[in-house]
């Protein structure tokens, strides 16, 4: 959606926005960011679900590394879920059926949904940072994309919502707490980088790809499970 004032770094910064659409009544959720790390894609959801009060069933996500390593056809091969991701869903309680590769009438929901949000809110407007930016896009997304009829449902998103709220399931009890999975390679001085640190494992390991499980406070390292 083009460059946005980060006041967090004093500059203008390449932006894009995050469309999460409801199938039934076509209500979203938006949100701009500078990034799209694995967190940055995770703690999205999770705003998502507060802001609808509830949690879907299923969820279909583009292709994009944060969600979805590999996608495949057919039944014998199944997409490799990136495994934050996976933790995410496991907390949530909502399966993942990510949509094949070239295949935008998969996902025509939200890929409209995109279309109508950068279209509609971003083109005639102007903002002082990123700040204003969500500010204005929460309440253009109840004034405006909520109130609108829509082209396929006939209906306003905000009322549909209202039926389609009470189908979506509670919010865990607990907050999620971001996990985040990343392989490295054991250097030859018996350390893994992660995240521009080093850490120690054992020297048999040397040469060898491990997984790096983090969170907010905790790092583990496996070797094959």
């Amino acid at each position: 959606v083009g460059k946005l004032y980060d006041p967090a770094h004093g500059v203008l910064r390449k932006a894009w926005v995050f469309v999460m659409v409801l199938t039934y009544s076509r209500h979203l959720f938006a949100r701009v960011v500078f990034d799209q790390r694995v967190t940055t894609w995770m703690a999205l959801h999770v705003e998502a679900f507060a802001h609808f009060g509830g949690v879907v069933e299923t969820v279909v996500p583009d292709n994009l590394k944060a969600a979805v390593v590999r996608a495949a056809f057919g039944f014998a091969q199944q997409p490799a879920l990136n495994r934050s991701y996976r933790e995410l869903a496991r907390h949530y309680g909502f399966k993942v059926d990510p949509t094949p590769p070239y295949s935008p009438e998969k996902k025509g929901g939200v890929e409209s949904g995109v279309k109508y949000v950068k279209r509609n809110f971003f083109a005639p407007r102007d903002f002082a940072d990123v700040h204003d930016a969500n500010r204005r896009l929460d309440a253009w997304t109840i004034e405006i994309a909520g109130q609108r009829l829509h082209g396929t449902t006939h209906q306003r998103p905000l009322e549909r919502f209202a039926i389609e709220q009470t189908h979506l399931r509670a919010l865990p009890p607990t907050p999620f707490e971001c996990v985040q999975w990343k392989q490295a390679t054991v250097h030859t001085d018996s350390q893994i980088e992660f995240e521009r640190r080093l850490y120690p494992v054992p020297w048999r390991l040397m040469g060898k790809k491990v997984w790096v499980q983090a969170t907010p406070k905790t790092i583990a390292v496996y070797w094959e499970d």
